[in-house]
């Protein structure tokens, strides 16, 4: 099925954390022992943080480690092999999603005023998530 939107990122998580959702709305924090910490219509979730690479300077800057979301809009759920971290229902009246940190957002096309997001990795690392799939899929009202 062709997705609505797709998009994929791969940056410097200079904070650690990646935040999907409302721009809006309080982050949550409190994460316990695993890597992704659901609010009210906004998701937290630590990627690798770009400090966490072993290297020196290279041409008078550092050489950052990355963490890369690849995020689709879709209008029905596909089956993934991936294992699903999070898998919630949010409030997206702009039509939108922000997908970003402190450093800056992204604003994604969602489906429908109310979306169901999808958050599936391949692996957990001990360092954070190093690669992310998001689907945002639309729910009837």
């Amino acid at each position: 099925m062709q997705p609505l939107a797709e998009l994929t990122t791969r940056r410097p998580w200079h904070w650690g954390v990646a935040v999907l959702g409302d721009l809006h709305t309080e982050v949550p924090t409190d994460f316990g022992r695993g890597v992704v910490a659901v609010g009210h219509d906004v998701i937290a979730l630590k990627v690798r943080h770009a400090q966490d690479i072993d290297s020196d300077k290279f041409e008078g800057d550092w050489e950052w480690a990355t963490a890369s979301f690849h995020v689709r809009s879709l209008v029905d759920e596909e089956a993934t092999t991936r294992h699903v971290l999070c898998d919630t229902v949010i409030s997206t009246g702009q039509a939108s999603v922000g997908l970003g940190d402190a450093d800056g957002m992204l604003l994604i096309p969602t489906p429908g005023a109310r979306t169901r997001v999808i958050v599936s990795v391949t692996e957990v690392d001990s360092t954070g998530l190093e690669s992310v799939w998001v689907d945002l899929v639309a729910v009837e009202s």
